[in-house]
């Protein structure tokens, strides 16, 4: 297999369109592939110091309804990812980390059709920050490891990446939801 082109088409400031012209076999006529290139994200895990987990409920209007998900944001062009997941945990929620975020991965989100990374950190937070002011749309909102495992088995918590940043903290024995 070889990549005989490449080209990269911006769409917006948040993705490009890839396009990659590839021979699989000499034999064979060139094959075209595309993929979206976003920009990386950060996904955050905050837990208090009760064992609860910070998340956000927020409207998103892709989806047309309102959703549950950890606090999590697009990663600005040269922004280190740890410095990005802090920004977002605190505009999000109005919480800080009270100690170094932990990092628990770095995720390819979709590796058929996305070139971004997923950067996953888990933020142990103790007190809300007093002069915090919400952002519109985003309501912070407080559960327990019990209330989080209800709300994934019905279905109101199904972010499928938000998903996977639980069970790479569960794999890493620093959380558990049962």
């Amino acid at each position: 297999m070889r990549i005989i082109d490449r080209s990269e088409n911006k769409l917006s400031p948040y993705v490009s369109l890839v396009t990659r012209k590839i021979v699989i076999d000499s034999s064979a006529a060139p094959s075209f592939y595309h993929s979206l290139k976003p920009r990386d994200y950060v996904c955050i895990l905050p837990l208090t110091s009760d064992g609860n987990i910070i998340m956000v409920r927020q409207y998103r209007p892709i989806l047309e309804r309102t959703t549950l998900e950890l606090p999590a944001g697009l990663l600005d062009d040269g922004l280190d990812p740890i410095v990005g997941a802090r920004r977002e945990l605190i505009e999000e929620t109005g919480w800080d980390s009270d100690q170094p975020l932990s990092p628990l991965g770095k995720l390819d989100p979709d590796t058929g059709r996305l070139e971004n990374r997923l950067w996953c950190y888990l933020a142990s937070c103790n007190e809300k920050l007093a002069d915090w002011q919400p952002e519109t749309g985003v309501e912070p909102v407080i559960m327990s490891p019990v209330e989080l495992q209800k709300s994934v088995n019905c279905g109101e918590f199904n972010h499928a990446l938000h998903l996977a940043v639980l069970m790479l903290a569960v794999s890493l024995k620093v959380f558990n939801i049962y």
